[in-house]
């Protein structure tokens, strides 16, 4: 619930008009290419660029950067095995200061969002048969469509672009794909009337429809938005009168410095309670956004990857390879759903805390979902229509997860021409088990032993527990 100052009940709590920043920072820079790196060559092949952020014994934290010329600097954040690294290149102490200086200037303040928000071309629409009622934003990737208050829209189309950056940088488009319809949907009552007038029975608040190739997504911000604004004004009003009550006071007390702090304590404490309210007031509309754009980041990886990166022929100039498998397809689009998107940085070398904890306690027990049966799961475990539903929904969820997870983070294989012929193999109907043994290089029984042993030693920040064996007898 929203708290208000307890010194001026009279007026409703001021709600910021900007909350703390999560984005990715802007930079087309034609000096892009003059940034100098701490370089790992993997044994793999691969050659990440960054910056060592820490080195222990038996790996590297790793914030990977990715910069490109009018795109924006992405950076992940991993936890990299020595046994992983074939070679290492440090930049010089002077350089290394100067790449963490850059590194820190990436709009930690949001002030680079706020000025895309209004710089934004939005335009009115017709909305659900409403003439002129919603607003769209068109983008490369994405059409956003909604009747949402200004201020979610704008906030939306931003972070909806700088997602799709990292995703294009992460994973590059392989052709002009066609861009996704998003639907959002302001208040749930709204959604829901949707959903019935199709016919649909979904306790899903969001979902992707590949075959109109559109996202529909509901939020809770229309009665947030509208408080937002109403309360903003009153903010505007309230530091107003109190600047005008401290310009008289020091008028009046000006020569009499003990009488003018008296009197002017009030108003600072005031401002005091106000600025705590605002804190409050922009957690609960913060974790609503963050809820708002979980949902968004994950069906957008569906749309992004399914009309740029693993195509089919209808939706791309490039050669078609096929969908991910769906088991892949919604591992990754959790590990991306919760990346953190602060000062100018997305991180997604992090493990979910929550996911993580599920997935070690379900391995405990040996209830983790068989690899042998995750790999045959088609479509329809992934669909919550009904409470009985649920159950299977979340463990073959978990499962997905947790494999996506290991193959991205240990085995370094998203990018990679193997899972390229891995997709392709599976779309032309192949055995999974086979195309996923040459995927990896083991049998089913070696790779689940070595996939659980990863789990098990698996720590949030990306890093692996490794026991410390005493020499003593």
């Amino acid at each position: 619930m929203w708290v208000g100052s307890t010194r001026c009940c009279r007026w409703l709590l001021a709600l910021a008009l900007f909350f703390p920043s999560i984005l990715i920072a802007a930079d087309a820079s034609p000096i892009a290419k003059e940034w100098k790196f701490d370089q790992l060559r993997l044994r793999n092949g691969s050659l990440l660029k960054g910056l060592i952020l820490e080195e222990t014994g038996d790996g590297v934290r790793f914030q990977h950067v990715f910069r490109a010329t009018g795109r924006p600097t992405v950076t992940m954040t991993a936890y990299i095995r020595l046994a992983d690294i074939e070679k290492i290149d440090k930049v010089t102490d002077e350089q290394r200061e100067l790449l963490q200086t850059r590194l820190r200037e990436l709009d930690p303040r949001g002030e680079g969002e706020r000025k895309r928000m209004e710089s934004l071309d939005l335009k009115s629409c017709d909305w659900e048969g409403t003439t002129q009622a919603g607003r769209r934003y068109n983008s490369e990737y994405f059409i956003l469509i909604s009747n949402a208050p200004e201020e979610v829209v704008r906030r939306a189309a931003v972070r909806l672009e700088q997602i799709y950056a990292a995703y294009n940088n992460l994973m590059p488009a392989r052709g002009q794909g066609k861009p996704t319809t998003i639907m959002l949907y302001p208040s749930l009552e709204d959604y829901q009337k949707m959903l019935a007038r199709q016919g649909w029975k979904l306790q899903n608040t969001a979902f992707f429809h590949p075959g109109d190739n559109r996202i529909v997504c509901a939020s809770n911000l229309l009665k947030m938005g509208e408080d937002l604004e109403k309360t903003r004004k009153q903010h505007v009003e309230q530091r107003a009168e109190l600047a005008m009550r401290e310009a008289f006071l020091r008028q009046y007390y000006g020569k009499k410095p003990m009488e003018l702090a008296r009197h002017l304590q009030p108003i600072l404490d005031f401002r005091k309670d106000i600025a705590k309210a605002d804190r409050h007031n922009d957690a609960i509309f913060d974790n609503e956004t963050k809820r708002l754009f979980t949902i968004l980041y994950h069906e957008a990886f569906h749309a992004y990857t399914g009309n740029f990166v693993f195509p089919q022929a209808a939706n791309t100039t490039a050669r078609p390879t096929g969908e991910l498998p769906r088991w892949l397809n919604e591992g990754l689009a959790q590990i991306f759903e919760t990346a953190l998107v602060e000062s100018g940085e997305l991180r997604v070398g992090h493990a979910d805390s929550a996911r993580l904890g599920r997935v070690k306690e379900v391995l405990k027990k040996g209830e983790l979902m068989p690899l042998a049966e995750l790999l045959h799961a088609g479509t329809k475990p992934f669909l919550v229509q009904h409470g009985d539903d649920k159950l299977t929904s979340d463990r073959v969820y978990l499962a997905s997860w947790a494999l996506a997870a290991y193959l991205t983070f240990d085995r370094r294989l998203l990018g990679t021409a193997a899972l390229d012929e891995f997709v392709r193999s599976v779309h032309e109907n192949q055995k999974p088990e086979a195309a996923f043994a040459r995927l990896v290089g083991q049998k089913l029984p070696d790779f689940e032993k070595d996939f659980h042993s990863w789990l098990t030693r698996l720590q949030t920040n990306g890093s692996m527990f490794e026991p410390v064996v005493s020499k003593n007898p």
